[in-house]
């Protein structure tokens, strides 16, 4: 029979899950591939970026750049992109590895807590013996 506490147990756990969708989805992966995966991801993501950025700054200096076509005027631009581009990229890779550990982290700890409140109502409805706990 479903008392008013096992009812509020299953509502909560449905509301639970319901906010936190984002949880279930990280909980898909392990962490290693979750995080990894993540910083590839921001790896195109920098990379597209920084491309753009340096088509940008090329037609925005296209006349320095025709004036200097010769490989000892190209060669310092492309050195000093290059600088800036690994030092960049180094940094958000570093910004990235703390973002999705630390919302790894927080999803474990989600579902942890998930799962703390289905033992509760399976043993609400004496499906789960006292023993068999942990």
């Amino acid at each position: 029979m479903a008392s008013r506490n096992k009812i509020r147990l299953m509502t909560d756990m449905a509301m639970y899950k319901k906010k936190n969708e984002r949880i279930f989805q990280i909980n898909k992966y392990f962490g290693y591939d979750y995080i990894v995966w993540h910083i590839i991801l921001a790896v195109v993501r920098y990379t597209i970026c920084a491309v753009i950025l340096a088509v940008l700054f090329a037609v925005f200096d296209a006349e320095k750049l025709f004036y200097n076509i010769n490989v000892t005027g190209i060669m310092g631009p492309i050195t000093m992109f290059f600088k800036w581009y690994f030092a960049g990229l180094a940094i958000y890779v570093l910004i990235s590895l703390a973002v999705y550990g630390v919302r790894y982290k927080k999803a474990r700890n989600g579902m942890l807590l998930y799962a703390s409140k289905l033992k509760r109502l399976a043993r609400k409805y004496n499906l789960i013996d006292k023993d068999e706990e942990d």
